[in-house]
């Protein structure tokens, strides 16, 4: 179904990253600056990622909606390109109330061209724990024009502030995001916590310090009590807080810290490997050959 309020604009899906500003990619810092309105959940988003965007744009804050709320902000700030004039205007919605545009609509910053770029900003990356998948859904029956821009998720940006890796040759090939069992519903057979510690393999948990007794209990079944781990909260931020600890001492570090959410855990012998001499790439090896270094540059 085509929508003639979406044919006029186009949706960005904005992933925000960990929430310092200078973490977005040079394109959703470009994409924020054209908006014409924003979405944004302000329990999420940093404050400061908002200044980024141009004087003039709708921000319309998602922390106390749901779905349904959302859509009909959505399809309100739409309204605004069926109307011919610009000034100061107001948009009815549902349950008679009505919705005020006055500093986009009153500077005119909109109220001719319209809204033609609306960005959704979603925190880290919006391919991992977000609720993306049924806002791209409404807008393919609506038949609007949408795109998503990747970010840095927490996971990664965790790694690089703690100057560790996330893979190691020999000792982790392999990367799990995760999240434990809670409100949202049960986790697919085989996903939970449990199973994927068999693998062994590195372990980036989100979204799980309320069940960190639980979560901690599952992993020690499959890894050593004294795996290296990494409870890191607010990266980028300047409240950022990491702490390096072993696996036994999880729960006792949440509890002294006071972590209870928004943080990340990360689990495996590949966080330490900046200490491991022998556990080397074969990329600049000189006895490894690949098209850019014939086998004569070893010799």
């Amino acid at each position: 179904m085509n929508n003639n309020k979406f044919l006029k604009s186009k949706i960005y899906f904005v992933s925000a990253g960990p929430g310092d500003p200078e973490l977005l990619t040079v394109k959703a810092a470009k994409i924020l600056k054209k908006s014409d309105a924003v979405f944004y959940a302000g329990s999420l988003i940093n404050p400061l990622m908002l200044k980024i965007i141009k004087k003039g744009a709708e921000l319309i804050d998602l922390k106390s909606l749901n779905f349904e709320e959302i859509k009909t902000k959505v399809e309100n700030i739409l309204s605004i390109n069926e109307r011919n004039s610009g000034g100061a205007g107001s948009v009815p919605v549902k349950g008679g109330k009505v919705e005020k545009y006055g500093r986009a609509v009153k500077d005119g910053k909109v109220g001719k061209r319209g809204i033609k770029v609306i960005s959704i900003l979603h925190a880290g990356d919006s391919s991992i724990y977000s609720a993306i998948n049924e806002q791209m859904a409404y807008l393919e029956e609506m038949g609007a024009e949408y795109e998503i821009i990747p970010g840095v998720t927490a996971a990664f940006a965790a790694s690089a502030a703690n100057k560790s890796i996330l893979t190691l040759p020999d000792v982790s090939q392999t990367v799990i995001f995760c999240r434990g069992e809670g409100r949202t519903g049960k986790m697919p057979e085989g996903q939970d916590i449990k199973s994927l510690a068999k693998h062994g393999a590195t372990m980036a948990i989100y979204l799980s310090f309320g069940l960190i007794n639980s979560v901690t209990e599952d992993l020690l079944e499959s890894y050593n009590e004294d795996t290296p781990c990494l409870i890191a909260k607010d990266v980028s931020l300047k409240s950022q807080f990491l702490i390096n600890c072993k696996l036994k001492d999880v729960v006792k570090k949440a509890e002294q810290f006071s972590i209870k959410n928004m943080a990340v855990l990360i689990v495996g012998e590949a966080l330490n490997g900046k200490y491991f001499k022998n556990n080397k790439s074969k990329l600049y090896d000189k006895n490894f050959y690949h098209g850019y270094r014939d086998s004569s540059a070893g010799l």
